[in-house]
């Protein structure tokens, strides 16, 4: 019994399939092949459907599937005019809307996109297979990058139901790259109202996508709300951290809402591009990376008698630090050991109207305290002293604002600084013959300037006032203002030449020029002017940076005459009344800088800076040698210009 069985399935087995025997047979064969994925099978299959009828519009249509997932360009060559129009005609209505939508997608796999455009546009509304037809036309459309034409398409599909997942998900991207469109329409003609409409949908759509948190960033640009573009370029940055220009943007952002340390720390790590090009992050990370400074100066300074001669050498070592949250400062010590010439006998010094003895090169010498501190960009204090081994000695300071803008910084401050212009005025001296002391001057000023333009053309003004005292010195009202203005004449590869003119004013309330007690040893004329041309030429040349000023002025100056002892109505009186006769005095002066910085290396620079001026009053030479070190490399370690650690005014953490 068993091989019975075995022999029956045996030809059973050997038996052959039935072929069809009819074109639907073979056009059912053809499609079940292809959809196992046998295409070759299933172009034999369609084939062989052809035979029965060449005119059957679906045994054309199963060829040319088959062919297409065979062979694509033999495809592209045959469908044109495969199909017989009149034999299509001939379909029932139903069954033609099919077959033009089925051609239509197979154009479409095939890249024809205009024939595919005419099967689907044919495909009559109301039969079954317009949804699919206008499903493909919405395809179509997104291909062209016919977006809005896409979403008519995508509703009219959606009448047979619920789109499928991948052409739902085609739908959800075309309205979002529509609505997208319109935000950027709306930002670039600054609708705001617009673009807030167009960005809820984004957020609706896609909450998280790199466009739409864009789009957060561009709104709050244009509504002027610094934080919120903030917050949308980190969030941005989190999503994509290599977004094109998110992070240059930020940048700019922090810099806009005054934080320079966190702007640098994004240049560092997303933007390294932009801090290798960018002089305002490249000064930025100069300064805040921690540094030492050291500066070895020599200034000499001769006015009208020997005794108001100063000869000021001077060290000065300071480390610079910084934190993201507390900001800048600054701890310097300064050495200073100032001299001055002899006193000759028979001269006014201190509590005699004659001196009864020569005093041979009085001098002094000791070491003084600055801390800065810049808790945010423009603000700063400052606090410090004068040597306490110094006869006088004074605690000094200030506090300062600075406000940057489009056109250039304005700053406001207080101070209260040394003045040295003698031995007498900085550190104080002590009357040989009673041991009185005296000198030691300040000035308490408060001021304001501004400088407005760039390199092509600058005007800056200031204008001050102060009171300036010291200990038995008659206190003094001072007053100063200054205008002047830059303008490019000339300019080269890596260099730059500036024409431009300066005018200064200022005057005291008394002349306290003098050395006998209750003056100060300061120049301090009733009014002073001084008006000239001035020129500037900076730039580099390979890693040394250089910077030339000068310029001649035309000055004119009033000294009152004064009492011997005007804080003294005592000695005064005993001394006969006598008065130091005024004088008027006008001539020419000049003055002439120049500073030069060598990058040594990445971490370390070397300068010198040379200065001179001549004038009505006094005649000052000034030079200085200094370095800076870095605790790790810089991206540009030279300042262009060159800024030398000891100005001839003050230091500030700019």
């Amino acid at each position: 019994m068993s091989l019975t069985v075995a022999l029956f399935v045996t030809l059973v087995l050997a038996t052959p399939v039935d072929e069809p025997r009819d074109i639907s047979g073979w056009r059912e064969r053809s499609a079940a092949l292809f959809s196992q994925g046998d295409y070759r099978n299933a172009l034999d299959a369609a084939t062989r459907a052809r035979e029965f009828d060449r005119s059957d519009p679906w045994a054309r249509y199963a060829w040319i599937r088959a062919l297409a997932a065979i062979d694509a360009d033999a495809a592209r060559t045959a469908i044109p005019g495969l199909q017989d129009p009149a034999a299509m005609q001939a379909l029932p209505d139903d069954d033609r809307a099919r077959l033009n939508s089925a051609m239509g997608y197979v154009c479409l796999e095939l890249g024809l996109e205009a024939l595919a455009a005419l099967h689907f546009n044919d495909v009559s509304a109301g039969t079954p297979s317009y949804p699919d037809a206008q499903a493909g036309l919405a395809m179509l459309a997104v291909r062209r990058g016919y977006s809005r034409q896409a979403l008519v398409h995508f509703e009219a599909a959606r009448v047979a139901g619920k789109l499928d997942p991948p052409l739902a998900e085609l739908e959800h991207e075309t309205r979002f790259q529509v609505v997208l469109q319109d935000f950027a329409t709306a930002r670039d003609l600054r609708d705001a109202n617009a673009a807030g409409r167009a960005y809820a949908v984004l957020d609706e759509l896609r909450p998280n996508h790199p466009a739409t948190l864009r789009a957060r960033a561009d709104l709050a640009r244009l509504r002027g709300d610094a934080p919120a573009r903030e917050r949308a370029l980190r969030d941005l940055l989190a999503v994509d951290r290599a977004a094109p220009g998110a992070a240059s943007e930020l940048v700019d952002t922090l810099l806009e809402l005054n934080r320079p340390s966190e702007a640098l720390f994004i240049a560092r790590d997303l933007a390294p591009e932009r801090l290798a090009s960018d002089r305002m992050l490249q000064a930025i990370e100069r300064n805040w990376v921690s540094h030492m400074d050291a500066a070895l100066a020599w200034r000499r300074r001769e006015g009208a008698v020997g005794h108001d001669r100063l000869e000021l050498p001077q060290l000065q070592l300071a480390w610079v630090g910084s934190h993201p949250q507390w900001g800048r400062f600054r701890f310097a010590v300064d050495a200073l050991a100032p001299g001055s010439e002899s006193v000759e006998a028979g001269e006014p010094y201190g509590d005699a109207a004659s001196l009864p003895a020569a005093i041979l090169s009085p001098d002094d010498s000791g070491a003084g305290l600055l801390v800065q501190w810049a808790p945010k960009s423009g603000l700063i204090f400052e606090l410090g002293n004068t040597p306490t081994s110094f006869v006088v000695s004074n605690l000094v300071g200030a506090l300062r604002f600075r406000v940057g803008g489009e056109e250039g910084p304005i700053e406001v401050g207080l101070e209260r600084a040394p003045v040295t212009d003698s031995l007498l005025s900085l550190a104080g001296a002590r009357d040989p013959v009673t041991g009185r002391e005296w000198g030691g001057v300040t000035r308490n000023r408060a001021y304001f300037e501004g400088d407005f333009g760039d390199d092509q053309r600058n005007i800056y003004g200031n204008v001050a006032g102060a009171l300036v005292e010291g200990k038995s010195v008659e206190e003094n009202a001072h007053w100063q203002a200054g205008f002047g203005f830059w303008q490019r004449v000339a300019s080269g590869n890596g260099w730059l030449a500036r024409l431009g003119a300066n005018a200064t004013a200022m005057g005291y309330a008394d002349n306290q020029s003098h050395f006998t007690t209750g003056h100060g040893g300061y120049f301090s004329p009733d009014h002073f002017l001084s008006v000239g041309p001035t020129f500037d030429l900076r730039g580099h040349r390979d890693s040394t940076t250089f910077r030339i000023e000068g310029g001649l002025n035309w000055q004119e100056l009033h000294e009152e005459s004064s009492d011997y002892f005007p804080a003294d109505p005592v000695l005064q009186a005993t001394s006969g009344d006598l008065h130091y006769q005024g004088s008027t005095r006008e001539g020419l002066g000049a003055h002439l800088s120049a500073t030069v910085e060598w990058r040594v290396s990445s971490r370390t620079v070397a300068g010198l800076r040379l200065e001179g001026m001549r004038g009505e009053d006094f005649d000052e030479v000034r030079l200085q040698v200094y370095t800076r070190r870095w605790d790790h490399a810089v991206t540009a370690p030279a300042r262009e210009p060159p800024v030398a650690v000891l100005p001839p005014v003050f230091h500030d953490l700019d």
